[in-house]
């Protein structure tokens, strides 16, 4: 079994007190080397201990989580603790970093650790540079977890996203299609108020998109790509609102 040095950075010591026990009790390759309580502390404790797995609560005094994240310098990996923040919790999921809510539930922390393995700094690096990128406003971008990697996808280059069973489908503006494993749902949640709008049960559209609403034949969108999308009876009058009719 693959063995981690980590750090638990928490302002409260009960938080921290119980990650450490819940760590040594369901994680046991995982050697905590020690504890703490803001941001100055945990660039201090990771220049002299050097871990290898930081577990970062966000909200801290002096200064977030995503603080110590800034250099673009990470010799470690990442998992986020969070009371549940919902827009940095949206950030995090943009950027498919490792997390765990708090109550911390002791499976989902089980789960967490066993991705150590596979998790990639090198992809990591790059999410956290996307994450700051969603908490500045800058270009977004959405990290897409495929078989083999992590491929980061500028929002303006999505012209569509469909269902295909329990997987979702990014139609991109090039003409390449991108099949990942997470349901419509899920991006659903995501890029919802990201001038995405799911106009059908099995599509979901970049509004920077669109072209015509062709009303006839039941609604349908044409895309600037040429894709025509349906438009289910229920989202008729929402696809009007972003026509300026109704």
């Amino acid at each position: 079994m693959r063995q981690f040095s980590a750090i638990v950075v928490d302002d409260e010591p009960n938080n921290r007190q119980n990650l450490v026990t819940m760590l040594a009790k369901h994680c046991p390759q995982i050697n905590v080397l020690g504890e703490a309580a803001n941001v100055r502390e945990a660039q201090h404790l990771i220049k002299t201990a050097s871990p290898e797995v930081v577990f970062l609560d966000i909200e801290m005094p002096g200064g977030n989580g995503f603080t110590l994240l800034e250099s673009g310098d990470l010799p470690f990996k990442v998992i986020f603790v969070t009371a549940y923040d919902a827009y940095a919790l949206k950030a995090i999921k943009f950027s498919a970093l490792d997390y765990l809510l708090k109550p911390i539930d002791r499976q989902e922390l089980i789960e967490a650790v066993n991705r150590l393995e596979n998790a990639e700094s090198k992809n990591q690096a790059q999410r956290v540079q996307n994450l700051g990128a969603f908490l500045s406003h800058e270009e977004k971008k959405i990290a897409i977890s495929l078989s083999d990697e992590v491929r980061l996808i500028p929002l303006k280059e999505i012209v569509r996203l469909q269902a295909d069973n329990n997987y979702c489908k990014f139609i991109l503006a090039s003409g390449e299609e991108v099949l990942t494993s997470k349901n419509l749902g899920y991006y659903y949640d995501l890029l919802k108020d990201q001038n995405f709008s799911r106009v059908h049960q099995s599509h979901l559209v970049n509004t920077q998109k669109l072209e015509r609403y062709i009303k006839r034949d039941g609604g349908y969108l044409v895309l600037s790509n040429g894709d025509q999308v349906p438009v289910s009876r229920t989202q008729r009058e929402q696809v009007g609102k972003l026509f300026g009719t109704i």
